[in-house]
């Protein structure tokens, strides 16, 4: 091979590696010009190649090669093999080519299309990590009162709301009269059980690759938080009922309805749709009411008040008639305590409860706790109309 031929054969490689690249790129315009290039260096290694053999003939005295004989179409058809290779020489020379020689030339070329064609040796990127959708799942325990209690039931002493009079004035040497005296009533409690058994084959614990029971304790933890949930916004639910017609009906319930020691505590929680509605109320001056707090700049105050908002999903709204959301006001520590028997807690076995009969791993999961309302007057149940029904 002379020094011509090797520098043409390594600018093809270099033009074809080039085009495969802009290729891959998306740069297809590119792409193509850089393999009509590389077409053009392949002819003129052929050509030399073809005058090497002429030259090597006349030195030999050797007849040269005679000239490919030229396939008819009705030959091609006939020779299946012939059709595919000369419509392949054609594409690796860069020359024109017929609907018929590229459809000929794709029917033979692998692909990942066909698994015996090639698709089963192309990756798949299959992954067995548990994604988790990211959605609120906010606790509303954090806002009631929570004691941790040793027994299954019992009370507590609670005065009686009465006005306090005051006292009657004396006058001298006069017999002192009665001055009443307080009342008392009970709260009390019971506990609730409240869980459920999940089972989990052995066969599925031994051959995932993911730490499954990790998984499925914060799955159960998931649960037991929605189990809480729900029994707070139901029991908020039964206390006195206000309706709201505008932002200004939220601030009478804080000055006027909450006792002002039960105000200083209080806070909003609301849905997704009410904050909206609420977002976008202003003054007179313009500005919104919903400000960040200063002191956590993460946190929202309507009137100087914590706003807490609760997906629509877990908070939803009445669309029975236009769309009417729930607000809770009021000072929760006070007006709800929830009696906690017992934390989540998780068990599991392989043996008994039936799992060894059926080669199965049975996850328990078990709490126990009551909630009762402590002072109706500290919250109010608040609907408040966003859209009007049509």
């Amino acid at each position: 091979m002379d020094p011509k031929e090797r520098e043409l054969r390594q600018q093809l490689a270099a033009k074809l590696e080039e085009a495969r690249s802009l290729l891959d790129e998306g740069k297809l315009e590119e792409a193509r010009a850089a393999k009509d290039a590389a077409a053009a260096l392949k002819e003129q290694i052929d050509t030399l190649e073809e005058l090497r053999g002429l030259e090597d003939a006349a030195k030999h005295g050797v007849e040269p090669p005679a000239a490919p004989a030229i396939i008819s179409p009705q030959a091609r058809k006939d020779d299946p093999e012939a059709e595919y290779r000369n419509a392949y020489l054609k594409w690796m020379r860069g020359k024109p080519m017929s609907a018929e020689e590229r459809s000929v030339l794709e029917s033979r070329a692998m692909s990942e299309g066909s698994q015996q064609d090639g698709g089963y040796i192309v990756p798949q990127d299959i992954q067995t990590q548990i994604n988790q959708f990211k959605r609120q799942l906010v606790s509303l325990e954090t806002f009631v009162r929570t004691e941790t209690v040793t027994t299954n039931s019992g009370s507590r002493v609670l005065e009686k709301l009465a006005d306090i009079t005051p006292f009657s004035q004396l006058t001298e040497a006069q017999n002192i009269g009665d001055m009443g005296n307080p009342q008392f009533q009970t709260l009390t409690y019971s506990i609730k059980d409240y869980g459920g058994i999940l089972p989990i084959t052995n066969q599925l614990l031994a051959d995932t690759d993911q730490n499954l029971m990790a998984y499925v304790a914060n799955w159960i933890a998931k649960k037991s938080t929605t189990t809480r949930n729900t029994q707070i916004i139901n029991l908020l639910k039964t206390f006195t009922a206000k309706t709201l017609a505008s932002a200004d009906d939220i601030k009478k319930v804080l000055n006027v309805d909450l006792d002002p020691d039960l105000a200083a505590g209080a806070v909003i929680i609301t849905n997704q749709d009410a904050y909206n509605w609420l977002d976008e109320q202003k003054d007179s001056t313009g500005r919104y009411l919903i400000q960040p707090d200063p002191t956590q700049p993460s946190r929202k105050m309507l009137f100087g008040v914590p706003i807490t908002v609760v997906a629509n999903r877990l908070l939803p709204s009445d669309t029975t008639s236009g769309v009417v959301a729930p607000v809770f006001i009021g000072n929760l520590q006070e007006a709800i305590v929830l009696f906690d028997r017992q934390q989540l807690s998780i068990a599991s076995t392989n043996v008994g409860a039936g799992a060894f009969e059926t080669n199965q791993t049975k996850v328990r999961a078990i709490e126990r706790f009551d909630i009762k309302p402590f002072d109706t007057g500290a919250a109010f149940y608040c609907s408040l109309t966003v859209q009007a029904a049509s």
